[in-house]
């Protein structure tokens, strides 16, 4: 029996620990980029890749009839193919494009608007290569078309434009870090589905394929893990030293892609 004037000891409760701590906020910040990416890939890239194609059927008529590397026929719009297109084509260029942008978004400067803005030259930079390639027969069934590989170009940018501002918009309307256990296990299994099956081909890749921009890409990638390792102890993040290593790192790899890029831009219009 309780005294009058003396409280009652309060009830007993027993808290359930779920959250990841200080490792879900870059938990967060990756799952949240690779859900940008994949939005991306099937809205932007494999819709406006599917688009593009139709303009190039229209702007360069000649070739229409004639069979594509992957064995389609110019001109024509099949449900299966644009199915296909969008859902392959797409699913990859996301899953590409969602670990670059994991790993070159810290270090674009300025608030949502101008990141939108400079992601745009970025992505033609690093994934323009991916698109256009000097061996791909296609530009020479299409003439050499100056229209369709600026829109290829313009695709390219238009996505890196999408990838910013999907993650902007993202970031504004998914649980916060250790809000609950499920949001916290979503951003969890993303992160090491991506980790695991994605980053690893990605990097092999670009280091494989592009060597000088595979290696500046993975010293980005690099300065970009320190800055996670930093949040999660609870360091100050952005040490003025990281900042200048991230992106410098970062420009490095978009002097080398624009190099990279120049000379398949110049066959695929034509040039010997």
């Amino acid at each position: 029996m309780i005294e009058p004037g003396v409280a009652e000891p309060p009830l007993e409760t027993t808290t359930v620990e779920h959250s990841l701590g200080r490792l879900a906020v870059p938990l967060r910040d990756v799952a949240r980029g690779g859900l940008a990416g994949l939005l991306t890939g099937l809205l932007v890239a494999g819709v406006g890749g599917r688009l593009v194609m139709r303009a190039a059927a229209l702007l360069v008529p000649d070739a229409t009839g004639r069979f594509t590397e992957n064995g389609n026929r110019v001109g024509d719009i099949t449900f299966s193919g644009t199915l296909g297109f969008v859902t392959a084509g797409g699913l990859i260029f996301g899953l590409t494009g969602a670990t670059v942008w994991v790993v070159v978004s810290p270090w674009l400067p300025g608030d949502a608007r101008l990141r939108a803005i400079l992601a745009m030259p970025v992505a033609v930079a690093l994934a323009g290569i991916s698109v256009i390639q000097a061996g791909n027969p296609d530009f020479r069934v299409l003439g050499h078309d100056v229209a369709t590989v600026a829109l290829l170009v313009g695709l390219v940018a238009v996505a890196g434009l999408s990838i910013s501002l999907f993650d902007s918009w993202l970031d504004r309307r998914l649980p916060p870090a250790n809000a609950s256990a499920s949001a916290d296990g979503i951003y969890l299994a993303l992160t090491v589905a991506g980790g695991v099956l994605v980053f690893p081909l990605v990097v092999m890749a670009y280091v494989s394929q592009e060597g000088p921009l595979g290696l500046a890409l993975v010293a980005t990638g690099l300065a970009t893990l320190v800055l996670w390792v930093r949040r999660y102890r609870g360091d100050q993040p952005r040490p003025p030293w990281l900042v200048i290593a991230g992106r410098a790192s970062l420009l490095s790899a978009v002097i080398l892609g624009v190099v990279a890029l120049l000379p398949d831009v110049a066959a695929a219009l034509g040039a010997r």
